[in-house]
């Protein structure tokens, strides 16, 4: 049976049980869902990409992946992903193929270290940065951690940086309105106005909620819903809050979550990443899916 804690209405929205698809790795993170149920998810710590096709069976899909983390799908269709150890944005072919570099460095300083990534209708792919990947304080050449946009002219700018400690998650609502920042140092999830550009309008920022876990672990990785409630990876489990913040419950994982991903065939199931294992959840709600991940 799956455990909810502090249930104060996400009961109602559990449609099965948590299932573990996969086992037995290092340090599992950013999974994404494939048209055809394939599910891909890296291992970071041992710098593999792997896949779990929708009959069970996992594979390795690519090595070498200087430790790459959230990842999702581009405006060409192929898959663009966060290298937290090689400190860039790299993009591929949905087979694991032809990996190049997409973003290394704005303005001549490199960047810190990319984690999760999302993109806009529009084409634009936003990604935070912070400086997990940085091997030695000497070796961060931007003074401050950032959430990123790169449009697709090929600008880069920095969006928000000034509030953040360490920004790891990030989501759009589902009109894409507002855009939801975790920054994992402070235990909270702030939220930005955007215009419907997707500029991020000036003196919007609020904070959303604070985390309080009964271990340590702040928030890492978020998603959204199809009515805007917010999923969100923090120690004890999935943090399943309103779009004001207040929490719904948690759905319990055996280890700390880290990411997590919709899909399926009616886009109702979740897929959890946690620590040495990855996780399934069907849902009663449909979440928003990435744009772009029915390109061929």
């Amino acid at each position: 049976m799956t455990k909810i804690l502090r249930d104060n209405g996400l009961s109602q929205l559990i449609a099965g049980e948590l299932k573990t698809v996969a086992t037995g790795l290092a340090f599992t993170e950013g999974p994404l869902w494939l048209p055809d149920g394939t599910l891909l998810f890296q291992d970071l710590k041992a710098n593999r990409t792997h896949a779990v096709s929708a009959q069970g069976a996992v594979r390795t899909l690519r090595d070498y992946t200087r430790g790459a983390n959230g990842q999702t799908f581009g405006p060409d269709g192929r898959i663009i992903f966060c290298e937290q150890d090689g400190r860039r944005v790299s993009v591929m072919n949905r087979d694991g193929s032809q990996a190049e570099t997409l973003v290394e460095r704005i303005q001549g300083s490199r960047v810190n270290s990319p984690n999760d990534i999302i993109t806009r209708r529009n084409g634009s792919i936003l990604f935070t940065d912070p400086p997990y990947g940085v091997p030695r304080p000497e070796d961060k050449e931007l003074p401050y951690q950032a959430v990123f946009q790169l449009d697709r002219s090929g600008d880069l700018q920095p969006v928000v940086w000034e509030e953040f400690e360490k920004p790891n998650g990030l989501a759009l609502s589902p009109d894409e309105s507002v855009l939801y920042v975790n920054d994992t140092g402070k235990y909270h999830v702030r939220a930005f106005d955007c215009a419907p550009g997707g500029q991020v309008l000036a003196n919007s920022s609020r904070v959303v909620a604070t985390f309080d876990p009964a271990e340590p672990g702040g928030p890492d990785g978020i998603k959204v819903d199809g009515e805007g409630r917010l999923y969100v990876a923090v120690a004890e489990g999935i943090w399943v809050l309103e779009a004001s913040g207040r929490l719904l419950g948690i759905i319990a994982t055996p280890r700390r979550p880290s990411n997590l991903a919709w899909g399926g065939a009616e886009g109702r199931t979740l897929a959890i990443t946690a620590v040495d294992q990855v996780h399934t959840i069907e849902m009663k709600v449909a979440g928003v899916l990435p744009p772009f991940r029915d390109l061929a």
